[in-house]
């Protein structure tokens, strides 16, 4: 089982990140994933949790009650598995500075895109995992 961490705060964009899954569970398998809206919670969740259960990290920087998301994770897990997802292409800079390697900005008026380049990412992680 594939385990994705979603920190994203927008519903439509969870909407779509939820239909790509459901895609590419009929490649890799079954797909279990959390997300969380807010960075407070994200920020007790990894506190309490750690972040090597997940094979990938959907990381978008403002949450729905203004804090960062990157403050919650960037430090607390491998930035290899980290995909930023800011529709702001300097917030996507500053996970890259980070060390975040991979990134797919969010176009609100182009959804299905997104949702296409980051389904490439995912798999891309999870080939990357498995053994040759």
């Amino acid at each position: 089982m594939i385990k994705v961490l979603i920190l994203e705060d927008n519903r439509k964009v969870l909407e779509v990140i939820g239909e790509g899954l459901k895609e590419l569970e009929k490649e890799l398998g079954e797909i279990e994933s959390l997300n969380f809206r807010e960075g407070k919670k994200a920020r007790e969740f990894v506190q309490k949790n750690s972040l090597e259960e997940f094979d990938v990290i959907l990381l978008d920087r403002i949450s729905q009650d203004a804090m960062t998301f990157h403050e919650a994770v960037l430090d607390q897990t491998r930035p290899k598995k980290i995909i930023a997802i800011s529709n702001t292409p300097a917030y996507n800079a500053l996970a890259e500075e980070r060390g975040v390697s991979r990134t797919v900005q969010k176009n609100y008026f182009d959804l299905n895109r997104f949702k296409d380049d980051l389904k490439k990412e995912i798999k891309n992680i999870i080939n990357f995992k498995q053994p040759s």
